[in-house]
């Protein structure tokens, strides 16, 4: 009986070890498992921090590049206003404008055209002020039209050596019908004939001014509007140059 008790008890402490060193065993597989996922996850953590990082810094670096740039840029684009506005103010300073810019043009269709550079110096060197000028000469004639061609439609100066006449618009009336007088506020053409034949002319709206060189005197010629059909000219002659 006593021998009976004594296997009962061995056999109930053997399953109750099994039983505790299989739930230990359970628990330590379960332990090794979290300690393994932690790690895992840590490193994983340590991962993506690194490459966080490695990112922050990345962007840093492009961050101050781009500052860089921009600085340089600005820099760039001042340093190209300034010189703009020097260039500018060099070309207000050397640029010729007015008078002096006619002048400089017209020297440069001279020397185009093969007049040399030695006759305009002689010619601008001649030139003296004050002009020593005879009295103007003022007369007038009427302006013919392509209705109107009657006579004293001429008039001629320093003893015929030249010749002015000329051509206009017809004036329009308020019923738009075209009349025999010239309309002063539209484009007139005026003609100056030389005696040996030559001929230049003015173009545009009165007044018109115009200039002849003949037989070394300059003949400085102002068309003005008159009375009704009649065109003003006063001209007044110089030495040349």
């Amino acid at each position: 009986m006593t021998l009976g008790l004594h296997d009962y008890e061995r056999r109930r402490r053997r399953r109750y070890w099994g039983r505790t060193f299989k739930f230990m065993a359970f628990v330590g597989v379960l332990l090794g498992i979290g300690l393994f996922a932690y790690q895992m996850g840590v490193e994983q953590v340590k991962g993506r921090e690194a490459g966080l990082s490695a990112d922050n810094a990345h962007l840093s670096q492009a961050n101050a590049e781009l500052s860089r740039s921009v600085a340089a840029l600005r820099m760039a684009a001042q340093t190209a206003e300034t010189k703009a506005a020097e260039l500018e103010a060099r070309l207000t300073r050397e640029l010729p404008t007015g008078d002096l810019a006619r002048l400089t043009e017209l020297a440069r269709e001279r020397l185009a055209a093969g007049v040399e550079a030695q006759r305009l110096v002689f010619v601008l060197n001649q030139i003296k002020t004050p002009r020593q000028c005879e009295k103007p000469e003022n007369k007038r004639f009427i302006l013919p039209t392509p209705i109107y061609k009657g006579p004293n439609s001429t008039v001629g100066f320093a003893n015929g050596a030249i010749t002015v006449s000329g051509e206009g618009t017809p004036a329009r009336g308020a019923s738009g019908n075209a009349e025999g007088w010239f309309d002063p506020a539209s484009v007139v053409t005026i003609r100056f004939t030389e005696a040996g034949g030559r001929q230049t002319e003015a173009k545009g709206v009165l007044p018109l001014r115009h200039v002849v060189v003949a037989a070394g005197i300059e003949h400085q010629f102002t068309v003005t509007s008159g009375a009704r059909s009649f065109v003003e000219v006063t001209s007044e002659r110089c030495p040349f140059p």
